[in-house]
């Protein structure tokens, strides 16, 4: 691993040393102090609050080609001037990122789109976009001796954070909701890890994952403590930007629970005109189930986010009634002109199938809402222009939800072999 990224990274010297991040320290976001990321590379040991990459931006900008990125081995770790981890030994990577970026023309036209595009990340090592978090999170583990994690997840976190930490050696504890997909479960038992099916919402597992961590004082990788699954994620806003030839979209659309992508996009974006390789951050819109809005809510009522009541949806990634960095996602989106948008369970799934029949692309339920958002009706619709370019953020796989799609589709037909009876059923349906 080391000797790869010496190889394509001869440019990333300062003063004679080679240089792999060019981190500076954590920012404090509470105190606004810097914090050594080696010593307390988790929370400001003085508020306890949340912490943020500091990195040496003007040195980036003087000595890193943009254009020599391209020639990096793909992945997340290209970018590693960018990404927290200092030593290339400590990386954890299953290559993940660099994700396609695909031209829904087809589903476009149906919905009066011409620039429409999907960020497949249900191409990632374990079918979701949670594996940036993780690997850059489980490699910062490694950087500082944390050999323990528990986690609360609807499953898709819960699936990659096993995988990582299978990869990296650490012990994983999960803790996912009694609604939480058989895929996942099955994922997690099979790379090793402890998993714990908690009779429960999102919230109920997290409080639950509090108490463990301080039991057995291990480290409770969620927000706002795990500033990586955010580091991670930034690399999204990078290739989206790289992508479209450093011309960003007008807007990015994203699925959102906690809202961490969101907070991602806009570090991501910022970090890039910070390095004068593109000059804006483009409108970043969210959307949430209506059974589990708080963000959304707090969006069209100028109020601030308010923990939600009764979570209604059979969406597991779309729900966290009480986001904890609810309010920061909310300025975020004011901010860059973005939109707030509630969909169904309904709108979701329709969805979930149009897009694998006219782009042969399938996502689960929770990502399929970045796209059924621009199908909603009334006040609450994201409503672009025909010529704009937007990106949805496809976050998952439908594999990782099968029983969702296998209830609404129906049983696959079963015939005797025989030419006669296959053609008068296939013919019946032409």
């Amino acid at each position: 691993m080391k000797n790869n990224f010496l190889k394509y990274s001869r440019l990333s010297i300062r003063n004679g040393i080679f240089m792999f991040s060019s981190i500076r320290g954590l920012l404090s976001l509470e105190t606004n102090k810097i914090i050594d990321d080696l010593k307390h590379p988790f929370t400001c040991p003085d508020s306890g609050g949340t912490l943020k990459g500091l990195y040496d931006l003007d040195w980036i900008h003087k000595s890193i080609d943009r254009e020599e990125l391209k020639t990096r081995p793909s992945g997340i770790w290209r970018w590693h001037e960018l990404l927290p981890v200092r030593d290339p030994e400590n990386v954890i990577s299953l290559h993940e990122g660099d994700t396609p970026l695909i031209h829904a023309q087809e589903l476009g036209k149906e919905l009066g789109l011409e620039r429409l595009f999907i960020l497949d990340e249900s191409r990632n090592p374990t079918g979701s976009f949670k594996d940036r978090g993780g690997s850059v999170t489980i490699s910062k583990c490694k950087e500082v001796g944390i050999e323990q994690i528990v986690l609360p997840s609807s499953g898709n976190a819960a699936a990659c954070f096993s995988a990582y930490c299978a990869r990296g050696g650490l012990d994983f504890i999960g803790f996912v909701r009694d609604d939480s997909s058989q895929a996942h479960c099955v994922q997690v038992e099979a790379y090793g890890a402890s998993t714990f099916v908690v009779n429960g919402d999102q919230g109920v597992c997290g409080r639950l994952a509090e108490e463990v961590s301080r039991e057995l004082k291990c480290l409770h990788a969620t927000l706002p403590r795990n500033l990586y699954r955010v580091e991670g994620k930034k690399t999204i806003a990078y290739e989206i930007a790289e992508k479209f030839n450093w011309e960003v979209p007008d807007r990015v659309i994203c699925p959102t629970a906690g809202g961490t992508t969101c907070i991602a996009l806009e570090q991501g974006f910022s970090e890039l005109i910070q390095l004068g390789w593109i000059d804006r951050i483009p409108a970043i819109d969210v959307v949430q189930s209506d059974g589990c809005a708080p963000i959304v809510e707090s969006l069209h009522s100028g109020k601030k986010v308010k923990p939600w009541g009764k979570v209604d949806t059979m969406s597991a990634g779309l729900t966290s009634p009480s986001p904890a960095c609810g309010d920061k996602v909310v300025e975020i989106v004011k901010k860059t002109g973005g939109e707030g948008v509630e969909v169904t369970d309904q709108m979701n799934l329709e969805m979930e199938f149009l897009l694998a029949k006219k782009e042969g692309i399938f996502l689960q339920p929770a990502s399929a809402a970045s796209i059924a958002s621009l199908t909603n009706q009334g006040n609450r619709k994201i409503k672009p222009q025909k010529s704009e370019t937007i990106v949805c953020i496809g976050t998952g796989t439908g594999k990782n939800a099968i029983e969702v799609a296998t209830g609404h589709l129906g049983k696959t037909r079963r015939i005797e072999p025989d030419i006669k009876e296959f053609l008068k059923i296939y013919r019946g349906n032409e």
